[in-house]
């Protein structure tokens, strides 16, 4: 079964599967073995930032393609998420407004983008995203009455 989920692409090593497996187990268990907000905090940073990294190295692995405005479609979704559960306050149909709005912007965002940078090879490709990627970051630091400004969302 863990072969067919890992494409029967096992671990080379034993101490790294052991160890990965471990570190899985201590974010799963770390709200109750460390109780306290700053604690769960940090376990939310590392497990999104795994997504993140998972999500690049699928893109980078299976496509070869790297792109510099991987990061800004995390950012779309964080924020989705954030600027409904403030504008509508916490609860579950905030969390799924946002992630609707985000999926939305997200999709039609890409689709620009692929029409206009998959027609280019390699570096220049990267050079592209790049660029989209820090001009949605120099728009998310401007529009600081929507996305909080260079300081970010509070609740």
């Amino acid at each position: 079964m863990i072969a067919r989920l890992l494409s029967h692409d096992l671990p080379r090593s034993r101490i790294l599967a052991g160890l990965l497996i471990a570190i899985v187990l201590g974010l799963a268990f770390a709200p109750f073995l460390f109780p306290g907000a700053k604690a769960l905090n940090v376990a939310a940073s590392i497990l999104y930032t795994i997504v993140l990294v998972a999500s690049f190295d699928l893109l980078l692995g299976y496509t070869g393609i790297f792109s510099f405005a991987h990061t800004m479609f995390f950012g779309i979704g964080a924020y989705g998420i954030a600027i409904a559960s403030i504008r509508m306050g916490p609860g579950w149909d905030s969390i799924a407004v946002g992630v609707v709005c985000a999926l939305i912007l997200s999709t039609l965002l890409s689709l620009v983008i692929g029409l206009l940078s998959l027609r280019v090879r390699a570096l220049f490709y990267a050079m592209i995203t790049l660029a989209v990627a820090a001009a949605f970051a120099t728009l998310a630091g401007q529009m600081s009455d929507l996305t909080g400004g260079e300081d970010g969302l509070n609740f």
